[in-house]
């Protein structure tokens, strides 16, 4: 009876050693941090929340501290909003939670605005000196080009092809355009195009600096502009042609048909097919024929309706077309 009581007492002791192990050995409760904005700006405001699962941080007492000096404290202070630094500057946040049931929380944040700038350009053609870029048009080619500027404290910014990208389209990660020194990212739009969100993230190779950037495309319409050609100053690119025309001095008039935002490989292989016409009439002519002259017939007088239409035969969507009233004199 008395090895019974023992063999008992033994397994009593094993169960509660056992125990005592599995209490010391639980993980931390867990407090989420969440920041808004997510990549601050140089002097901005940031707002940080607290939220847990594991326990009531309403009544817990919760200290809030920047570069080590303490900012704010109280019970439930569960949100706290500050001034971020200069570019490149780091505030070290440190948040201190001190739970009901005696559990002490540490976390620290550490925010550094870094600022990239993400251009892009399209491979849409544009006329001779036009003052603009060429725009995003339906199946054309899109280059985006991230120019971080990230630099360790005191020091120089660190060269774009020396930090690692992360680059993203429509929430996606675009393995194959991410890495290091991959700063550029291309593509070209769908058949069935619709509006594109591109985001890189760039880190550096110790995870030290962290930049973000953004932007939303949407395509637009290519377009067609029709322009004078005068015999002795050339192309006035100075005005349109649209509305109504007045031939006044002259028995005839060269017209010019000029594509906007159309692609450019097919435009410089001569690949785009022009179609001119009076009053929805086709002229028949060469399809890359971008000029047409038109003249007075004699002794007549009134007005015609010019227009022209570009299409691409190798993407769909490329199609634009326009007209002008041409007036002739009796005179």
């Amino acid at each position: 009876m008395r090895y019974s009581v023992y063999i008992l007492f033994f397994c009593f002791l094993g169960f509660f050693a056992v125990a005592d192990a599995q209490l010391s050995a639980l993980p931390q409760t867990e407090i989420i941090a969440t920041i808004t904005p997510e990549n601050p700006k140089a002097n901005e405001l940031v707002y940080v929340a607290l939220t847990s699962y594991g326990t009531n941080i309403n009544t817990a007492k919760i200290t809030w501290a920047t570069d080590g000096k303490v900012q704010k404290s109280g019970i439930g202070e569960k949100s706290f909003t500050f001034k971020a630094g200069a570019l490149n500057t780091s505030t070290m946040l440190e948040i201190t939670i001190e739970t009901q049931e005696g559990e002490t929380i540490e976390k620290t944040l550490n925010i550094k605005p870094v600022l990239v700038d993400l251009i892009w350009e399209s491979d849409g053609v544009t006329p001779p000196f036009y003052r603009g870029k060429s725009l995003f048009s339906h199946q054309n080619k899109l280059t985006f080009i991230a120019l971080p500027h990230i630099a360790p404290s005191g020091g120089a910014e660190i060269s774009a092809k020396n930090l690692v990208y992360k680059w993203k389209k429509n929430g996606s990660v675009v393995d194959s355009a991410s890495g290091f020194g991959k700063n550029t990212y291309t593509f070209v739009s769908s058949l069935i195009s619709r509006p594109v969100k591109v985001e890189v993230e760039v880190t550096t190779t110790d995870s030290s600096g962290f930049g973000y950037a953004s932007s939303d495309m949407a395509p637009i319409e290519p377009l067609v502009i029709l322009y004078k050609k005068d015999p002795i100053y050339g192309l006035e690119l100075q005005k349109i042609l649209q509305n109504t025309l007045t031939l006044t001095d002259s028995k005839e008039i060269m017209v010019v048909g000029v594509p906007l935002f159309f692609n450019k490989t097919n435009f410089d292989r001569n690949e785009l097919t022009y179609k001119w016409s009076i009053n929805g009439i086709t002229i028949e002519n060469e399809s890359y024929q971008s000029t047409q002259v038109f003249r007075q017939k004699e002794g007549v007088a009134g007005t015609s309706r010019i227009g022209l239409s570009i299409e691409n035969p190798s993407k769909i969507l490329q199609y634009s077309t326009t007209a002008f009233n041409l007036m002739f004199n009796n005179n």
